[in-house]
């Protein structure tokens, strides 16, 4: 049964990554943007602070989704959080909060989770997003990919605050 469940979700996954190779980014000053992070992301309500602040954003302009286990005792950051009981035997998301945080348009995705689970990964490409940036993945899976030591916020907020300002998404 949990074999049937993680080939569903699997085969979503792969829809949703055809679907962002596809996909043309528009530039447009950021205005909403979903935050993936899990309870090993070193991502607490201070370094929320932080990126909000890097990026020069106000924190109602912050939304988070957290992915955890279920046994995870991670609950910093307000917002949405899912685990692997969210999905049905057939890949279906069973929270309606869920499925209408994901129905949302975002100007930028900040994935700090690392994508270290297929889990994370359907969520990462679920999060609708013109723009996407997180850690150096092997699948490519953001427009932009940092090369710094996951966890490292502070490091992650001002590469952000860098390139998105280069590419004319932040001013």
């Amino acid at each position: 049964m949990f074999k049937l469940k993680e080939n569903n979700i699997q085969k979503k996954t792969k829809k949703l990554q055809k679907l962002f190779e596809k996909r043309n980014v528009q530039i447009k000053p950021v205005q909403k943007i979903a935050v993936l992070n899990n309870p090993t992301s070193n991502l607490n309500f201070e370094n929320l602070k932080l990126v909000q602040k890097t990026l020069g954003l106000k924190s109602s302009q912050f939304e988070i989704f957290t992915f955890k286990n279920k046994n995870d005792h991670y609950n910093e950051l307000r917002g949405i959080v899912a685990s692997k009981d969210v999905f049905s035997t057939f890949g279906k998301i069973k929270s309606p909060e869920i499925i209408e945080f994901l129905k949302k348009d975002f100007d930028l995705l900040l994935d700090f989770t690392g994508m270290s689970n297929l889990y994370e990964k359907y969520f990462s490409l679920a999060i609708k997003a013109n723009y996407r940036v997180g850690y150096f993945h092997p699948e490519e899976l953001y427009d932009l990919m940092l090369n710094i030591k996951k966890g490292d916020i502070d490091n992650f907020a001002s590469e952000t605050y860098k390139y998105l300002t280069i590419i004319g998404l932040l001013k």
